[in-house]
Parts: structure tokens; sequence; C-alpha cells
């Protein structure tokens, strides 16, 4: 009984969203979601800078140990790469889904 309520809340969570796509007012459900990315965005964004940060220590600090600076150096790599993700993405998919004029 509990799987089918929780299957018939989820269906309406999923086709409120679409119906009022539909009607016309999709800044109603773009609004929050610009919100949580930008969140999202902003959180992701100083966990890499704290990444980096620590990477560049772990570089400096590693001496000798090759290991050790490889390791820093694939982690400011990620992070790099995972910056370039999250600040790219909105633009491409902006591009992507522009009318063609």
């Amino acid at each position: 009984m509990r799987k089918k309520i929780a299957l018939a809340v989820m269906a309406l969570l999923f086709f409120v969203p679409i119906v009022a796509a539909a009607e016309g007012d999709v800044n109603m459900i773009m609004e929050p979601l610009n919100k949580i990315y930008d969140l999202v965005k902003g959180v992701i964004s100083v966990a890499a800078i704290l990444a980096i940060t620590f990477a560049g220590a772990k570089f400096m600090f590693s001496g000798d140990n090759i290991q050790a600076r490889e390791g820093a150096k694939s982690m400011v790599g990620y992070c790099v790469a995972g910056l370039v993700l999250v600040w790219v993405a909105p633009v491409l998919v902006g591009y992507l889904t522009a009318p063609i004029a």
C-alpha cells in the first residue's frame, strides 16, 4: 500500500511541473532550479579552491616523493576539470538549445 501511495505522489510531483510548463509559465519552474544550481555551483567552487590549495601544499611538501607529487598534480587537474564542467555547462546548454534563426 505504501509503495502505491509513494508512486502516486512521485507521479504527481513529476507531472505537475510539466503541466505548468505546458501552460506557458516556464519561469515558475526555472527560477527555483536556477537558485539551486547557483548554490551548488558556489559550493563546488569553494570546495575545488580548497582542494587546489590542499594539492598545492601537498605538492610543495612532498619533497622527493614522486608519487605524492603526481597525486597532487592529478588532484589539481581533476579540480580544474570539475570547475570547467560546472561553469561551462549552462553556456553549452544555452548554445545547444538556442533556436536556429
